[in-house]
């Protein structure tokens, strides 16, 4: 998309400037940011979050030193002045900021420390994994979960080995009790998320968290606004990124039957290459649904993160922001994987996986030369009744909440909406 483009998406509402009350801005949520930004006053502490100062808290708390590979320190030090220059925190952006990283730094000296207790870790085979990628609300957590259930084939990163992936943090119950707590504590910091995307200790989690312990995530940029740093991430060479991904999978059950790992996030729209360098084996997945439905549910979960952690967000800004992302990375995938063998790649469609997602996932085993069994079968029925569309409340969301038209974005992302013959929009309110 052209620079000037997205001028051009915007509704033509008389109040398109306005700034909008934001869900996330709870009266909790005030009240820790009044404490905190009273704190900062007082102490003078949570300006401007120092690279050395945060190494060096990391190496106090664990007793270690060693941080692995010293090339995350140069896009870590780029996150730092990204949230310096752009992102206008609040008291409460900057100190979940600050525990967020010193949290990673923990953990890559963990890591780290596994490795040279264990070399044989990195020499674990991660065989034909799958990589679930598309525009963000399209249906990619629900894939995501339900072949996840199926654990004699498949594997996949849950939220608590992620957050604490060392034995060293504490056995498995701990770690999943610590995760839990903290996830306690998001919820309350930015209320209404469970309601537009699942969250739990041993749900599936998004590769993102992973690749953020290279400070090249969208995880950071998702939660915090932070245009120049996306636009830094998506310009470097991913392999590096990659290569730290499969040592974390590697890391991850060590003991455990090799199985083939599921993995999920709309990143890996713009990595076809990096991916399969790293995985030649890997099959890619994409899944696609109407972007007049994508675009408001992706700038309503935009909005709710980062209207948590900063008092400068324009709901009528991150809407054309979200349609310059969506565009630029499906092209990106578009050029990648129409040069793949048709044997790596499968779409699918999001109406087709609401309307019926045991067709869909038959499909792909089919796809993938698996079998799936009646166990397996009955696990992902049962976690389909268990987790109804619309189970944490109702996710509404318009285009004209974001200063959008869609007759602009018909126009935008019709090289998208051909591709995949979306001859109808359907209902513009999910929870997916």
């Amino acid at each position: 998309m052209e620079p000037h483009s997205v001028a051009n998406l915007s509704s033509k509402s008389s109040d398109k400037r306005r700034r909008a009350t934001l869900s996330s801005r709870s009266v909790f949520s005030r009240v820790c940011n009044g404490f905190l930004t009273a704190f900062e006053q007082v102490t003078r502490a949570g300006r401007r979050p120092n690279v050395g100062a945060l190494l060096s808290i990391a190496e106090r708390q664990t007793g270690l030193n060693d941080f692995g590979d010293h090339r995350f320190l140069e896009p870590m030090a780029f996150l730092f002045e990204s949230i310096e220059r752009e992102a206008k925190l609040n008291a409460l952006g900057r100190f979940v900021f600050v525990e967020h990283v010193v949290q990673l730094l923990r953990n890559r000296l963990y890591l780290e420390l596994d490795w040279k207790l264990d070399p044989t870790i990195t020499l674990r085979k991660i065989p034909k994994p799958i990589f679930i990628t598309g525009l963000p609300r399209t249906g990619t957590t629900l894939l995501h979960s339900l072949l996840a259930q199926d654990t004699d084939i498949f594997a996949a990163p849950l939220t608590w080995e992620v957050i604490y992936p060392s034995a060293a943090q504490g056995d498995e119950h701990r770690r999943m009790r610590r995760t839990e707590s903290q996830l306690k504590w998001f919820e309350l910091l930015v209320p209404g998320i469970k309601t537009i995307h699942p969250i739990a200790a041993e749900l599936p989690q998004e590769c993102v968290a992973i690749m953020s312990h290279c400070f090249m995530s969208e995880e950071f940029d998702t939660m915090f606004d932070l245009p120049g740093y996306e636009s830094w991430v998506e310009e470097q060479d991913q392999s590096e990124i990659y290569a730290f991904h499969k040592r974390f999978l590697q890391h991850l059950r060590p003991r455990a039957p090799e199985r083939r790992f599921v993995l999920k996030a709309p990143a890996h729209l713009r990595s076809v290459e990096a991916i399969l360098e790293v995985y030649p084996d890997a099959h890619i997945i994409q899944t696609h649904r109407h972007p007049a439905q994508v675009v408001p549910s992706l700038s309503s979960l935009i909005v709710t993160l980062k209207g948590a952690f900063s008092y400068n967000i324009n709901p009528v800004e991150v809407g054309p922001s979200a349609v310059d992302y969506c565009v630029r990375n499906l092209r990106k995938f578009f050029s990648s994987v129409d040069r793949l063998a048709a044997n790596l790649y499968t779409d699918v469609a999001y109406l087709d996986l609401v309307r019926n997602p045991m067709a869909v996932v038959r499909r792909i085993y089919a796809r993938l030369g698996e079998h799936l069994s009646p166990e397996a079968a009955a696990k992902m029925e049962r976690f389909l009744a268990e987790n109804p569309q619309g189970k944490w409340g109702r996710h509404a969301y318009s285009l004209a909440d974001f200063g959008l038209g869609s007759e602009a974005i018909d126009e935008q992302f019709r090289f998208y909406t051909e591709r995949f013959d979306m001859d109808t929009r359907g209902r513009v309110t999910s929870n997916q």
